[in-house]
């Protein structure tokens, strides 16, 4: 065997290095890696990590050796140093079952890493336990926080610290908020946590910092998250596509509410002297929460490339509900008194049918005989050619094809892993129905024999943007365009009960597409309802809806070409309306100049009305001057019992044209991009440039100021939302009217999109992203 390197064992692989073996297993021995006892003779940086890994060892051995007696294999148990890693493996035939359990960091003394990265550089096939690209990525907390960063799951802000950081200009550059919870980057076990771990103050984590830089190098700055904590156990190689990922049922874990409020954390004494007293692991009932957690676990452990099994802790933000992931336990603890117990429990399961799982999902047998390499190439487990000779002279059937577990065990996995309380991965499919748009808008022409459909195609950009999101959750779209596919048809024959549809359509074409999906009846669908379509295009019938729900609205008439002036007078004076005013049509359109113009004159009325398209109604509204703020809402406001999300307001702030400033619509204007949806030249209109460039700004109100408006916005927008009967999510428009008639609704609009368009902007300046949204929103179709 080729020599080891213990120093290039402690690298963090990429994703792309990360070896993924398939398993065979040809005897009955299940070898059991254990680190041993750290003894007094052996170098360790605390002694607070000595006693958590020496911690009732002899017990836990013990029980590892009774599971796997009770799963009929016969156990050999290594006690593993970092001394002799080398040599304790090689006593170990190549062909015979390896269940590595050793949870240590190297650098505390105990093995860990490493023996993961001998065991992969000696190509040992029959390895059941975390590898080395999981073990090391999740070896440190700033490692984990980066990698959750990167893959767009919520973590509470924080960054690393050394002795070296300038730690005042890291926590203003941060915009920390405190109170900030301090911690070893590079520990475990709650090591260095203690009640003052939560710091309410510079000087506060000055003097935190300093006490634990006394032993560790390495610490995670980073904000308390006030609130509930939960564990969730996941099982599974996210990495190979020929297994299941699991998601165990979630378990809270509820402090002692004796305990003061900054101190319902697991500190090291919390953990190991008073675990009993400090909390107790109950059941999540919040179906809701539930599932996101779930979602999010699962996230998390795909983001750390997660194999065999973890543990993803997180905590739940109370005055927002936000979950924020604190990190994922590679090797997490199993058996008697862990979370993972009780999470087992939850699923009806014991920790033996959990170790019944990860061993039956090594020893499935492979289907290809040729090659035996995983999915990423560079580690290959070819059979033994003498032993394989012999089965082939024994029997036609292939070793690889023979069943390596009893029929009746087999059975039980299956019947395991259908337990309604599990998350089971692959992933699900969604089908997505997007709207096409012209790829060549000034070819349009009436075309009644339908050959225009040609000139269709796919807006590649949006639908791109859409499958990234829905593959990031995890979820395998099939897009389907509008226009261009027979959407009808496609819909009729998929399933109403079992599949997902999301409608991704924005204005009459969405309004179609929801008609046909209420219509065939799907119970399981994402997007507007069709009558929030309706609703929201057309302008009188979204003022009589938010009139009727006592909303302030901008005082309107109705007018058309050809209407008697004399007579059109009366009724603004009626109305108490005079120029300056906004006109706008009736239905509102899809193109920024046919959607309205501020009139500035009654001469300018009378001419633009005269001009305007035969047939149409057009409304002319009271100008408003004051600030606009656009809010961010989504649910279905149609179910009482439903949740509604309504995001933090934003300030809207002007700029670019006088055209745009004076824009009618506000976030009724353009929010697809208009040489997507244009359908012929028009010589009145402004050049493309100029319509294509928004040079409008959100400003998040973070001033405490701000904090009543805040409130009264978000109120006013979910009462908007729900007068116009919203689903999936809508943009609310309102003015802070500068003559104290307060606030006042411009409209409620359900043609969204995300990336960087408004909604985007408005969910990132909330600390939220597209996926986080969608994520909630995939949730709320599926009916217990």
């Amino acid at each position: 065997m080729q020599a080891f390197d213990l120093q290039a064992a402690g690298k963090r692989y990429s994703q792309s290095e990360g070896p993924v073996r398939r398993l065979t297993v040809k005897g009955k021995k299940l070898h059991l890696l254990v680190p041993d006892v750290v003894r007094e003779d052996v170098a360790v940086r605390s002694a607070a990590e000595k006693l958590t890994h020496n911690s009732e060892k002899e017990d836990y051995i013990q029980e590892l050796k009774t599971l796997a007696t009770d799963l009929q294999f016969d156990p050999v148990i290594h006690l593993m140093h970092l001394s002799g890693i080398e040599a304790e493996i090689q006593t170990i035939p190549s062909d015979e079952l390896i269940m590595n359990v050793c949870d240590g960091s190297d650098i505390d003394g105990v093995p860990g890493p490493s023996v993961a990265a001998y065991l992969e550089a000696q190509n040992y096939p029959n390895v059941v336990g975390c590898d080395s690209l999981f073990i090391n990525n999740t070896l440190t907390k700033n490692g984990m926080k980066e990698l959750f960063r990167q893959n767009l799951v919520s973590t509470p802000p924080g960054f690393a610290l050394t002795k070296d950081s300038d730690l005042a200009k890291l926590i203003d550059d941060w915009g920390m908020v405190y109170p900030l919870f301090i911690k070893v980057s590079d520990s475990y076990g709650s090591v260095g946590i203690d009640d003052s771990s939560v710091c309410h103050d510079f000087e506060q984590v000055q003097t935190k910092c300093a006490e634990l830089f006394k032993e560790f190098e390495n610490l995670t700055v980073e904000e308390y998250i006030d609130g509930q904590e939960y564990s969730v156990l996941v099982s599974g190689n996210c990495r190979d596509e020929s297994q299941n990922v699991i998601v165990y049922p979630p378990a809270e874990r509820a402090f002692n509410k004796d305990l003061p409020r900054f101190k319902r954390f697991i500190s090291y004494v919390r953990n190991w002297d008073e675990a009993q007293y400090a909390h107790v692991y109950e059941a999540v009932e919040d179906p809701n929460d539930f599932a996101a957690l779930q979602d999010l676990s699962r996230r998390a452990y795909a983001a750390v490339s997660g194999n065999a099994y973890g543990r993803v802790d997180i905590r739940k933000r109370d005055v927002s509900g936000k979950f924020y992931v604190l990190e994922v336990n590679a090797s997490c603890g199993l058996g008697k008194g862990s979370s993972s117990e009780f999470i087992l429990k939850l699923a009806g399961q014991t920790t033996q049918d959990f170790f019944q799982i990860l061993l039956s999902s090594a020893l499935k047998p492979l289907t290809e005989a040729p090659s035996m390499q995983g999915s990423f190439g560079n580690i290959t487990a070819e059979p033994d050619s003498a032993v394989a000779l012999e089965s082939e002279q024994k029997d036609t059937v292939s070793p690889l094809q023979q069943p390596v577990l009893p029929a009746e065990v087999e059975q039980k996995i299956a019947k395991l892993i259908r337990n309604p309380s599990l998350a089971v991965v692959p992933n699900p499919v969604v089908h997505v129905v997007c709207a096409a748009v012209l790829t060549d808008p000034e070819a349009y022409i009436p075309d009644p024999e339908g050959k225009l459909a040609v000139s269709y195609g796919k807006d590649v950009e949006y639908v791109s943007e859409l499958e990234s999101i829905f593959r990031s959750l995890y979820y395998d779209p099939i897009v389907h365009v509008y226009n261009v596919d027979d959407v009808q048809e496609t819909l009729k024959t998929l399933s109403k009960e079992e599949d997902l549809i999301f409608n991704a359509c924005l204005g009459n074409d969405g309004l179609q597409v929801a008609k046909w999906i209420e219509e065939i009846g799907f119970q399981h669908t994402i997007g507007l309802n069709a009558r929030f379509f309706t609703e929201s295009h057309d302008r009188q019938l979204m003022r009589e809806g938010l009139s009727k729900s006592r909303l302030s609205v901008a005082a309107a008439v109705v007018t058309r070409q050809g209407q008697d002036l004399e007579e059109l007078a009366t009724a603004l004076t009626q109305k108490n309306i005079s120029v300056p005013v906004y006109l706008k049509p009736s239905i509102r359109k899809p193109a920024l100049h046919d959607s309205g113009q501020k009139i500035s004159t009654e001469e300018e009325l009378k001419s633009t009305i005269a001009s305007l398209p035969a047939g149409e109604d057009w409304l002319i509204e009271q100008f408003v001057e004051g600030s606009q703020y656009m809010v961010l809402v989504a649910g279905d406001a149609r179910d009482p019992c439903a949740d509604l999300i309504v995001f933090p307001p934003v300030r809207v702030q002007h700029g670019g044209t006088s055209r745009e400033k004076d824009s009618p619509n506000g976030i009724l204007g353009v929010v697809r991009k208009l040489s997507m949806i244009s359908i012929g030249k028009n010589a009145k209109s402004p050049n493309s440039a100029e319509r294509l460039v928004s040079h409008d700004s959100y400003i998040a109100m973070k001033h405490p100021d701000d904090l009543m408006l805040q409130m009264d916005l978000q109120d006013l927008a979910r009462r908007a939302f729900v007068a116009v009967h919203g689903s999936c999510y809508g943009l609310v428009s309102i003015i802070d009217r500068e003559d104290g008639g307060g606030l006042t609704v411009v409209g409620v609009s359900g043609d969204v999109r995300f990336g960087d368009q408004k909604s985007g902007k408005i969910m990132k300046l909330a600390g939220q992203n597209t996926e986080t949204l969608f994520s909630w929103l995939l949730k709320r179709p599926v009916k217990a």
